[in-house]
């Protein structure tokens, strides 16, 4: 299934995404987003033309406890910490404070999702 979330750069907080649509009025893509938790039914929405939102996509994994892994989360292991990206059409884990990245694919055994980098800023630094 391909999903999204946003993190808004003004509210400071990440929105469940429902829809992105290309056809608006607004020149560019609008993306619809629930302002609320619930992300259900009932839920307050909203649509951002784009401007202080990053859009990040679910990777098709889950972590140990069966979170779903989206890029910009934080993962962790026994070993290290990496930053999932997405880049050379895979997604990958980017060890912190290191040169090294693997596929993602192959990481996820054993680490868990522990935060992102936009909520969870100082969990990029390498000590654990």
């Amino acid at each position: 299934m391909i999903k999204f979330r946003a993190w808004d750069n003004l509210l400071n907080k990440m929105l469940v995404v429902y829809r992105i649509s290309f056809d608006s009025p607004v020149d560019g893509v609008q993306v619809h987003c629930y302002l609320d938790d619930r992300g259900a039914e009932g839920s307050t929405e909203y649509a951002y033309d784009g401007d202080g939102l990053i859009l990040e996509q679910f990777t098709g994994l889950k972590d140990v406890n069966g979170k779903d892994i989206y890029v910009g989360d934080i993962l962790e292991n026994r070993k290290y910490r990496s930053i999932v990206k997405f880049a050379s059409g895979k997604f990958l884990a980017d060890l912190i404070e290191t040169i090294q990245t693997f596929d993602l694919i192959g990481e996820t055994h054993g680490s868990k999702v522990i935060g992102n980098v936009h909520a969870n800023p100082e969990l990029l630094e390498a000590d654990k």
